[in-house]
């Protein structure tokens, strides 16, 4: 396990950071190849209903994210306060919500699909595509929410590098196979589903096997009351967490609907840019990851100065990497549009849309880092508010009432309305993690305050 409570904080975060960012672009670059190879051997149609199914999957695993976090900032917790004999209680709560989600997952697909795709205004080929890859990308629940458990797990233990090859692992695999069902064998979407199908279950198993080889649980059996409190724990702690992801699920499906009244040309674009945005944003993304953790154990410990001192350090960094990315996406931004389809339509909205949101880049960069100080700080509710304040009071109605003066550019506008509503807002909640403690009068002020118990 990776102690981040002593040594040099930005050397510890970066080095947390990196193995979570090749993870995460070993995820990327398979959803990159994903999207390319339907693109090129399904078409425009196809990778409309891959990124129509899109908002439906995430909606399903809102909750599961939220709550891995909370388990995440617990079992990091735990490491900072050298309480590990708590683990297994942690463990077996894991494991439990695992299982019921995944279970569940599966049979609101088999029920929801339809009715939900029907209330986006997907109807018609589209319609049946996106619920195919859908029903079949839910037999594969057991296997994708296992393996985000078990990555949830080796972070909170500070080992962000095992995490990495689990991930990798499944990531490759799932490279392979998308290019043998679709491009092989010619599956369509659906093979492009039982490619991730097949391989997140083959990440959990090596997931598993590895966790329990690296970290053997502490002996003894879990207690019935010490495994309910973790449940409890876990539900408040992941609540804000899973409702902010839910949100964000529900707000993506109201602009599929605005952006498919366009027709499919605009939403593979959609799609497409959604994929890059994603990309690019993937080491921001692993910084706040690593700031959850770096945060949770520092400020379990009691050492608030010198989590202050990261995240500073870290926003830094957070900066001047934004400022080059953005740079190489707007210079490069027709050859990337090229890569993914042949169709010129496709390609001018997407230049477009690229050329609107990614100088505004840093934004968003900023933001997602100073969420995961305040998850770990256990304010889990913050990003919550955040979420409701620009996503759905700014963003979705800016994209909506301005959608006919403005166009589809509306929509690309009400992104950046969002980031800057979003940054200024956790700006003013972050104000009041890090102002200093108020010490009684005659007392003299600790160096150090414990974590609020609650957010």
């Amino acid at each position: 396990m990776t102690d981040m409570t002593t040594g040099p904080p930005v050397r510890q975060i970066v080095g947390f950071a990196v193995p979570l960012t090749v993870a995460s672009l070993f995820q990327q670059v398979y959803l990159l190849v994903d999207s390319i190879v339907v693109g090129r051997y399904v078409g425009i149609d196809g990778l409309a209903a891959v990124g129509a199914s899109g908002p439906l999957f995430y909606l399903l695993n809102a909750m599961f994210i939220g709550l891995g976090t909370a388990f995440t900032i617990r079992l990091a917790h735990l490491r900072g306060a050298r309480q590990d004999g708590e683990r297994r209680d942690v463990v077996v709560a894991l494991a439990t919500v695992t299982v019921c989600w995944a279970l569940g997952c599966m049979l609101l697909v088999t029920v929801l699909a339809g009715p939900v795709l029907a209330l986006m205004g997907i109807t018609g080929d589209l319609a049946e595509q996106c619920a195919r890859f859908i029903g079949v990308l839910s037999v594969g629940f057991p296997g994708i929410f296992g393996s985000a458990a078990v990555s949830a797990y080796l972070r909170g233990l500070g080992n962000s590098r095992a995490a990495m090859w689990v991930q990798a692992s499944g990531n490759l695999l799932n490279i392979a196979l998308a290019l043998f069902f679709v491009g092989g064998l010619g599956f369509g979407i659906a093979g492009a589903a039982t490619a991730t199908a097949t391989a997140t279950t083959v990440a959990m198993v090596v997931g598993v096997v590895a966790a329990g080889r690296l970290y053997p649980l502490p002996r003894g059996r879990p207690s019935r009351r010490a495994v309910t409190g973790e449940l409890s724990d876990a539900t408040r702690l992941g609540f804000p967490l899973a409702t902010q992801h839910i949100i964000l699920a529900a707000g993506i499906m109201v602009l599929v609907w605005i952006i498919e009244a366009y027709g499919e040309v605009v939403m593979a674009a959609f799609t497409i840019v959604s994929r890059i945005e994603a990309f690019t944003a993937l080491p921001f993304l692993s910084l706040s990851g690593a700031m959850v953790t770096f945060a949770a154990q520092n400020l379990g410990a009691g050492h608030t100065e010198r989590a202050r001192y990261g995240l500073l350090r870290a926003l830094g960094l957070t900066v001047g990497l934004t400022v080059l990315v953005s740079i190489v996406v707007m210079v490069a931004h027709r050859p990337i549009a090229a890569l993914f389809t042949d169709d010129e339509a496709t390609r001018r909205v997407t230049g477009q849309y690229l050329m609107i949101i990614f100088p505004f880049l840093s934004l968003y960069t900023v933001m997602v880092v100073l969420h995961g100080y305040l998850n770990g700080a256990r304010r889990t509710t913050a990003p919550l508010i955040c979420t409701i304040v620009a996503f759905v009071m700014v963003q979705l109605p800016f994209a909506y009432l301005l959608n006919g003066p403005l166009g589809i550019q509306a929509v690309m506008w009400a992104v950046v309305a969002s980031w800057t509503t979003g940054l200024t807002y956790t700006v003013f909640c972050l104000r009041r993690v890090l102002a200093p403690p108020r010490a009684p009068l005659g007392d003299t002020p600790s160096r150090s305050v414990e974590v609020p118990s609650s957010p």
